[in-house]
């Protein structure tokens, strides 16, 4: 998987169409096939996994793929008839769990990158970290989309889902947030340990390594800051 986050701007292509009707029906084979619910949340969470590392890691794609996945264990539900309820929380689990690993890989690169001292040209690092932010709403506003598209029971049961998670949040927002944090400590950290190996005759070198500190901290405080004024509107 490409674990950084991209930002798409063209249409979805026919094979790329193609790919998410895939998705779509292998899920919901795997809901009217499951034996067991927690076998469900196995299987859910391992083609979300896989989607997500067949595709480029984007925000576009995050949603096509999240809502791709739950229409199809939709369907598979209502085939199989039956109590749906815990089946769909359990489908919506394994998908956390695969994005919220998702989330984790990404935070890890940005964060490695960052004390690397890479250089984010275009505000590439700004991006990244606002889109990494921003899973969680993504993952719990496809939720809601795909309850609006669908009827019925399952209609009733996405809904309630999409507004408990809303309020009690998810992995994959557990998830962003302790990335965010262990990235703005480790730069801190780093910063200080390269100050202390610094000649102080080399001023060019110390320089720079300040200001890349300083640019990434930003990002990531602006980050967080956005992230907590969301969790309270």
């Amino acid at each position: 998987m490409n674990d950084t986050l991209q930002t798409a701007t063209t249409e979805p292509s026919m094979s790329e169409n193609a790919q998410l009707t895939q998705w779509r029906d292998e899920a919901a084979a795997a809901a009217a096939a499951a034996a067991s619910e927690p076998d469900l949340r196995e299987r859910v969470r391992d083609l979300t996994a896989r989607a997500l590392h067949e595709r480029r890691m984007n925000l576009r794609e995050l949603r096509e793929i999240v809502g791709a996945i739950t229409s199809g264990v939709g369907s598979g539900l209502v085939e199989r008839g039956g109590e749906m309820k815990e089946g769909l929380k359990q489908a919506v689990s394994g998908l956390d769990d695969a994005v919220s690993s998702a989330a984790q890989k990404v935070s890890y690169t940005l964060r490695e990158a960052a004390d690397h001292g890479r250089e984010f040209k275009n505000n590439e690092l700004k991006a990244s970290l606002e889109q990494l932010r921003d899973l969680e709403t993504q993952f719990v506003d496809t939720l809601k989309q795909t309850a609006s598209q669908s009827g019925g029971k399952l209609k009733e049961e996405l809904d309630t889902l999409s507004e408990h998670l809303k309020h009690s949040g998810t992995r994959t927002g557990e998830q962003v947030r302790e990335g965010l944090q262990q990235m703005a400590s480790g730069v801190k950290a780093t910063t200080e340990a390269g100050r202390e190996k610094l000649s102080d005759t080399v001023s060019t070198a110390s320089d720079r390594l300040a200001e890349v500190a300083s640019g990434v901290l930003a990002a990531v405080s602006e980050a967080l800051k956005r992230q907590s004024d969301r969790l309270r509107s």
